[in-house]
């Protein structure tokens, strides 16, 4: 997922190091981060993989260096691999791949985002079939103790509307693209 957001956020153009951290910690989420530990060893991977290019700037303030990154044609090539690329499951991850791909659908053509879509509907889905499945059972066998499964209901009911009305957007969302006439 971060390598997606990097290239993601290096095809709006050249942005350093501390900008990428920050736009980042701020598109993931509450509870999420991720830290220089992780970012800059990335960095350097992705560059070494020539996907990114990396210059070096005085900055004025201090008399640091500032690194400022940029997109390779190759890196180009990357991203919209890891755009056309399935997601594994419905979980969280999915979730929040599928919003970074979002971010930058405009860098990408309408089959791909259709695709996208189609699949992460398909995910959705099958994890409201499974969550159907086993709120039917249950309601069928009963097990004990009775307020556990009661609750464990209730959890089931939450996550089955979530997964509707997800599914709903979804859906939405690809008619709307479809209509669009112009991309």
């Amino acid at each position: 997922m971060y390598e997606l957001f990097v290239l993601g956020e290096l095809m709006t153009g050249e942005k350093h190091g501390y900008m990428l951290q920050e736009v980042l910690k701020k598109a993931v989420g509450l509870g999420r981060k991720i830290s220089s530990g992780t970012l800059y060893p990335l960095l350097s991977r992705m560059t070494e993989n020539g996907w990114i290019t990396l210059r070096e700037e005085e900055e004025t303030k201090g008399g640091r260096t500032k690194k400022i990154y940029g997109i390779t044609a190759s890196g180009q090539d990357r991203f919209r691999q890891l755009m056309a690329e399935p997601f594994d499951a419905p979980d969280a991850e999915a979730q929040n791949t599928l919003r970074l791909k979002m971010v930058y659908f405009q860098y990408v053509d309408r089959e791909a985002r259709l695709a996208c879509l189609k699949q992460y509907l398909r995910l959705l889905e099958q994890n409201l079939k499974h969550v159907s499945q086993f709120e039917a059972d249950l309601i069928a066998y009963k097990p004990e103790p009775e307020k556990q499964r009661v609750q464990l209901l209730r959890v089931f009911d939450h996550r089955k509307r979530l997964g509707e009305v997800e599914a709903r957007w979804i859906k939405d969302e690809i008619e709307r693209i479809k209509e669009r006439q112009e991309e």
